[in-house]
């Protein structure tokens, strides 16, 4: 027959592993959320100023080309917004190294 005292213990370790596993979901919940916010937030919107300066490139490059003048890669313009991409591309991959640290984490040791 089971006694008192082994009933108290099977209900401290449901309670146990009911906390530890409500612990892990929200770890996971909040490793999730900024995953999501690097991705789609960060990162896209770096891309869109990303386009919106190659885009600029396109527009001056068809005037330059179609008023007769000559384009050079040294062109003040080119070489300023090329720039201004690369740190961007830049930028992306720094936060795709946080992306790749957060998805290894894991949740921290429940305390004896």
């Amino acid at each position: 027959m089971t006694t008192l005292d082994d009933w108290k213990k099977m209900a401290e370790d449901g309670l146990k592993a009911l906390k530890e596993t409500a612990q892990d979901l929200a770890f996971n919940v909040e490793k999730q959320a900024k995953l999501g916010k690097k991705k789609y937030l960060d990162i896209a919107k770096i891309q869109r100023a990303i386009d919106k300066l190659l885009i600029e490139i396109g527009e001056y490059t068809y005037d330059e080309v179609t008023s007769g003048r000559n384009l050079s890669k040294d062109d003040p313009f080119i070489k300023e917004k090329t720039s201004s991409i690369t740190h961007m591309r830049s930028e992306i991959d720094l936060i795709e190294e946080e992306i790749h640290e957060i998805q290894l984490a894991r949740p921290p040791k429940p305390e004896p």
